[in-house]
C-alpha cells in the first residue's frame, strides 16, 4: 500500500514552496521536504506508480456526510488567516459537476452552493440555494422556488434559467459526470416557470433527486461555466457561487481559493452569516506520507490528509487533532460476479461472510476505516445495525463449505467434481485489505488469485465479466445508493437475477416518506445478506489531523470538508 503513494518529491519541493508566502513558514518547509527527498534513481519508478494510484483513488472515491469538526478555541471566532492542508491526491478537475474523487469534491465544495442542503448529523435536507420546494405525490415532480439575492462570482445572477442550464450540462457530460448523471436518470423535462421557479419532472417516481440536489456533484455553476466544454471546464475550473473563489490550480502542485467579499446566503448548518473567516485556503499535494506527516509536525501546513496507520502515534501524540468519520453509503464490500462459476454456491458466499475477521481488517486500515453495521455504513440516513450477519466464524464457514460438498485437496484448496474453489479476484482500491482477505479466506480453504490492475483495466474487467469477485463502495447519503449498486437493470456488472429484491430497490425509490424508505431498505439489506449478495468489510473513512488552533474543521453530509465555519489562531 505505501509504494501506492509515492511520487517525484523533487517536482513537490519546488512546488510546494512557491505557493507559501510566508518567507519564515517557506524557509522550514524547504527544510523538512529537502530532507526527505529519495534517491534520484528511484524516482522515477515511483512517480509511475503514483500515476497508477491517482487514476485507482479516482474510482475508490465515487462514489461521500457528518458533523465532526474541531472544538472551537476559547473566544469568538475571527477572520484572517490562510489554512493550508496537505493532501495525498490532486484533484486533476476542479469541476464538481465531472469529478467526483474526496480531493475534487473537498475542493469544489467551498466554491459551489447547492440547491438544497443535508443536515450532516440528520440527514435532513433543509433550503440553501432553492428557500422552498414540493414534490408530486408520487416523487415524480419537484418544484423549486429559488433565493433572488444569489449572485456567482463572475458577477451573474442565480435563476431558475442556470438551474435549467446546469442541468442539460450534466446530461451533455454523459459519461464525464459520474456521480450527477444518475441522479438524473428519468429526467422529462424542466421548465423554467419564472426566474425564481423551476419545475423539474421525470418520467418515474424517483424519491432520491430530493438528496440528490444537495450533493456536491449538483452545486451550481455559472451560466459561462456550463457554455464551455468538458476540458475548456477542467482548465478554467468552474465559476460558483460559494464562498471562496479559485485564485490557482497546478496540477500535482496546489490549488489555492480566496475568501468571496458579499457572500451572503450559507446554509442553515452554518454557524455564522457572511463572508467565509479564512482569507485562503491552500491544498498542497503531498502524496508520500511520511512527507506530508513530517510537514504536519514541523508546522509546514496547518491539516493533512488521508492520516495512515503507522502515523496515527506520532500525530497524536503531539498534540494534533486526529477528525475521522465514515463515509455513508455502500459499504466496501466483496463484490461478486453472479454470472461466474465460484460465485454461484450461496454457501460459498455465506461461508465468505463468516471466514473474513473484520477486526484485522480496521487493524490494517488505521484511521481511514471504520466499522460497517451492515450493507450501509453508519453514517448513511437511514441505516440499521445488521451486524449479527459479520460474525466472524472460520469454524462454521468451513463446516458449511463441508455440509455443501466442497472437500480440501491435498494443497488445503476446496474442491467439488473436480472443479477447484478459486476466484479470479482484480481489484485497484484497498489493496492491504485483499491482501488480507487472501490469508484469510486461504484458511477456510479458498483460494483467491488477487491481482491490482488500472482503472481502466478494471473497469474493462467489469464491462466484460472477466472476474469472480472484487471490492467495491458507493459513497452517498442516501439509502437509494442500494439501488444504485445492486439493480439488475442497466450495466448489472455484478449479475443480479433476485426479481424480489429488484422489486423492493425499485419501490423504495418510489416512495416519499423517508420512513417508509428506511423500513424497505431494511428489507434489501436483510435479503442481501441473506443470500450473500455482498460481502461487508469495512466503511472507508475521512481522516485529518490539524493542529491546535485550526478550529471548526468541519465535514459536510457527504463526509466531504466544508471550510466556510473554520477559521484559525496562530
Amino acid at each position: 500500500m505505501n509504494t501506492l503513494l509515492k511520487f517525484d518529491l523533487t517536482t513537490a519541493h519546488s512546488s510546494f514552496v512557491h505557493c507559501i508566502d510566508d518567507p519564515t513558514r517557506r524557509e522550514r518547509m524547504n527544510t523538512a521536504i529537502t530532507s526527505q527527498v529519495p534517491p534520484a534513481g528511484t524516482r522515477r519508478q515511483v512517480a509511475a506508480v503514483a500515476a497508477t494510484a491517482l487514476a485507482a483513488l479516482v474510482l475508490a472515491g465515487c462514489s461521500t456526510s457528518s458533523g465532526a469538526s474541531t472544538s472551537s478555541a476559547p473566544g469568538d471566532p475571527s477572520a484572517g488567516g490562510d489554512l493550508v492542508i496537505g493532501t495525498y491526491l490532486d484533484p486533476t478537475c476542479i469541476d464538481n459537476q465531472q469529478i467526483g474523487t474526496n480531493a475534487s469534491l473537498s475542493v469544489s465544495r467551498q466554491l459551489t452552493d447547492s440547491l438544497t442542503e443535508q443536515d450532516p448529523e440528520s440527514g435532513e435536507i433543509t433550503p440553501w440555494l432553492a428557500e422552498s420546494w414540493e414534490v408530486n405525490e408520487d416523487s415524480s415532480s419537484f418544484t423549486f422556488v429559488l433565493r433572488d439575492d444569489v449572485t456567482f462570482s463572475d458577477g451573474s445572477p442565480f435563476t431558475a434559467e442556470v438551474v435549467k442550464e446546469n442541468i442539460d450540462a450534466i446530461i451533455a457530460l454523459g459519461a464525464q459526470a459520474p456521480v450527477a448523471g444518475p441522479y438524473l436518470a428519468g429526467l422529462k423535462a424542466v421548465t423554467v416557470v419564472d426566474d425564481t421557479t423551476v419545475q423539474i419532472d421525470f418520467t418515474q417516481p424517483n424519491a432520491q433527486f430530493l438528496q440528490a440536489t444537495s450533493n456536491i456533484a449538483m452545486g451550481m455553476v455559472s451560466s459561462a461555466t456550463t457554455q464551455l466544454t468538458a476540458d475548456e471546464r477542467c482548465a478554467a475550473g468552474v465559476i460558483g457561487s460559494g464562498p471562496f473563489v479559485l485564485k490557482s490550480y497546478a496540477a500535482n502542485d496546489a490549488t489555492v481559493l480566496v475568501k468571496r467579499e458579499g457572500y451572503d446566503w450559507a446554509p442553515t448548518s452554518a454557524t455564522h452569516e457572511g463572508d467565509a473567516y479564512l482569507d485562503t485556503i491552500t491544498f498542497q499535494v503531498l502524496p508520500e506520507n511520511s512527507v506530508r506527516t513530517g510537514a504536519l509536525l514541523s508546522g509546514q501546513i496547518d491539516a493533512m490528509d488521508s492520516v495512515q496507520q503507522q502515523d496515527e502515534a506520532s500525530v497524536s501524540s503531539n498534540g494534533f487533532h486526529l477528525l475521522t468519520r465514515a463515509n455513508p453509503g455502500f459499504a466496501v464490500s466483496v463484490m461478486f460476479n453472479l454470472k461466474s462459476e465460484a460465485a454461484t454456491d450461496p454457501a460459498v458466499r455465506r461461508a465468505m461472510m463468516m471466514g473474513v475477521n473484520r477486526e484485522d481488517v480496521l487493524t490494517v486500515l488505521g484511521p481511514t476505516g471504520a466499522t460497517t453495521p451492515g450493507v450501509l455504513t453508519d453514517t448513511t440516513p437511514g441505516s440499521k445495525d445488521f451486524s449479527e450477519y459479520l460474525a466472524y466464524d472460520p469454524e462454521g464457514a468451513s463446516a458449511l463449505l463441508e455440509e455443501a460438498g466442497w472437500v480440501e485437496n491435498a494443497d488445503g484448496i476446496r474442491e467439488k467434481d473436480g472443479v477447484a474453489l478459486q476466484f479470479d479476484f482484480p481489484y485497484f482500491f484497498d489493496g492491504p485489505v485483499v491482501e488480507l482477505l487472501q490469508q484469510q479466506y486461504a484458511d477456510i480453504g479458498i483460494r483467491l488469485d488477487i491481482s491490482q490492475i488500472t482503472t481502466a483495466d478494471f473497469l474493462t474487467a467489469l464491462q466484460s465479466g472477466q472476474f469472480d469477485a472484487t471490492v467495491g463502495n458507493l459513497t452517498r447519503a442516501d439509502i437509494d445508493v442500494l439501488r444504485s449498486t445492486l439493480t439488475s437493470a442497466g450495466a448489472n456488472w455484478y449479475g443480479m437475477s433476485d426479481a424480489g429484491l429488484q422489486s423492493l430497490l425499485e419501490a423504495q425509490a418510489g416512495q416519499p416518506d423517508p420512513a417508509a424508505r428506511a423500513v424497505t431498505a431494511d428489507e434489501i439489506q436483510t435479503a442481501v445478506l441473506e443470500n450473500a449478495y455482498v460481502v461487508p468489510l469495512h466503511a472507508l473513512a475521512a481522516a485529518y489531523a490539524v493542529r491546535d488552533g485550526v478550529n471548526d474543521f468541519a465535514f459536510e453530509a457527504s463526509t466531504r470538508l466544508n471550510l466556510y465555519d473554520t477559521w484559525v489562531t496562530p
